[in-house]
């Protein structure tokens, strides 16, 4: 492994899991060798949607809302409305639903390992 430093400006833009958004990869996945991924999402315009039950297959998921504010449901039943500047650590296979945004949405969003697989399961609730 070696250092990595990049800006946003720099950063590729890559497909992603949701169409109302639009991701860029910080390069982190090439030179940790797979141990983490990081990517800045924007979101297009709020959501009119929720984007269904699922999982990451991963460790965890860990999220920073950098501008604007997300909304998840989570499998304990517990909804919670994260607003800029907030953090959101879901552990690996810990279902959670997307359910609302804001208009100008923005967050770093860590995988670890890099690039897991999401997987729709049926809501919990």
């Amino acid at each position: 492994m070696t250092a990595h430093a990049i800006a946003l400006d720099d950063a590729a833009e890559i497909p992603g899991r949701r169409a109302f958004a639009r991701y860029f990869d910080l390069g982190v996945a090439g030179v940790s060798q797979g141990l983490v991924s990081t990517e800045v999402t924007k979101i297009r315009a709020g959501m009119v949607k929720e984007t269904g039950w699922h999982y990451h297959d991963c460790d965890f998921q860990w999220l920073y809302i950098t501008k604007g504010w997300l909304e998840l449901q989570f499998e304990d039943g517990a909804t919670r409305r994260i607003h800029e500047n907030g953090v959101c650590f879901i552990p690996g296979g810990y279902r959670h639903n997307e359910t609302a945004t804001s208009d100008d949405l923005e967050f770093i969003e860590i995988f670890m390992p890099a690039n897991p697989r999401t997987i729709a399961v049926e809501s919990p609730l």
